[in-house]
């Protein structure tokens, strides 16, 4: 009698496998749905980045801003960076001047107008593990076309003018409209990278909000992902005519040793933000 009354206490044991199963079920069933959600949610931002065809860097000044902050970065040809196998392959060694001051960086001199040109660069992990803090902030000496209203370029550097800096809204909360844009990103080669040839007149959102951060955090994320590769990188500030203020630039990316596996990205930036109208040729700003 006390067996039986012991017995009839427990479920069967066919009955609590049963039970473990439909757990296991529903929770495989919540995991799906709730990575199904996260792929959903990422195709959808995926699909907020427009993506055109362009045959050339005059065809990307073309290119017309919708107005809005997810429209500032447009993917160019399918997104893939465009470099030829000899053009991959550079290394850009060293030469002790201002212009290739280290290995894997090589800035072009400034044009007749003092306007900052082309960068090209090949970064691996060793070389961002040498890059010390950033200084709080950027020399005076320092000074991309357009930063100061009213200069002139004589020839070595501009002259003269003044500084206006007008405060937008980002975020929530009030931002200077401009910075001093790396062309190259100082987490990449460090000080190097501090003088007006690696520097543009660039708002905050193309600089960081996301602008060029976008593509250099894609790059760190691929270093540290595969640590063995090295990524080839090549960024074009773009001006109109006279313009002393570019309208964007022109960032391509691409991991050498396995021709674009772990990275390969093809970003025009606009140089711009909401609610600002920019006059280009002059770098005056008027705020909304």
């Amino acid at each position: 009698m006390n067996n039986n009354s012991d017995q009839d206490r427990f479920l069967p044991r066919s009955f609590v496998y049963i039970l473990i199963g439909l757990a296991i079920v529903m929770l495989g069933a919540l995991l799906i749905g709730h990575f199904s959600h996260k792929n959903q949610q990422s195709n959808s931002q995926q699909s907020k980045v427009s993506s055109v065809q362009a045959a050339s860097d005059q065809d990307l000044l073309k290119l017309k801003w919708d107005g809005t902050l997810d429209g500032d970065i447009v993917h160019i040809n399918g997104n893939k960076a465009t470099f030829s196998d000899e053009e991959l392959q550079q290394t850009f060694p060293a030469q002790g001047t201002t212009l290739r001051p280290t290995d894997g960086l090589a800035l072009s001199p400034l044009d007749s107008q003092g306007r900052s040109q082309q960068a090209n660069f090949r970064v691996d992990s060793a070389a961002v593990a040498k890059v010390t803090k950033r200084p709080a902030k950027i020399p005076n000496s320092v000074r991309p076309s357009g930063w100061f209203l009213m200069d002139n370029y004589n020839g070595q550097q501009r002259v003269g003018g003044y500084h206006a800096n007008p405060k937008v809204n980002l975020g929530g909360s009030k931002t200077s409209l401009w910075n001093k844009s790396h062309i190259v990103g100082y987490q990449f080669f460090g000080m190097p990278t501090m003088v007006t040839e690696n520097m543009t007149t660039g708002t905050r959102v193309e600089n960081a909000y996301p602008g060029q951060l976008d593509a250099e955090d894609d790059i760190r994320y691929a270093l540290k992902q595969h640590p063995n590769i090295a990524i080839r990188g090549q960024v074009t500030p773009l001006y109109e005519g006279n313009d002393r203020i570019m309208r964007g630039v022109h960032y391509m990316a691409k991991s050498v040793q396995d021709n674009g596996q772990s990275l390969n990205i093809n970003y025009w930036i606009f140089n711009v933000c909401p609610g600002v109208t920019i006059d280009y040729a002059t770098g005056k700003a008027q705020v909304q």
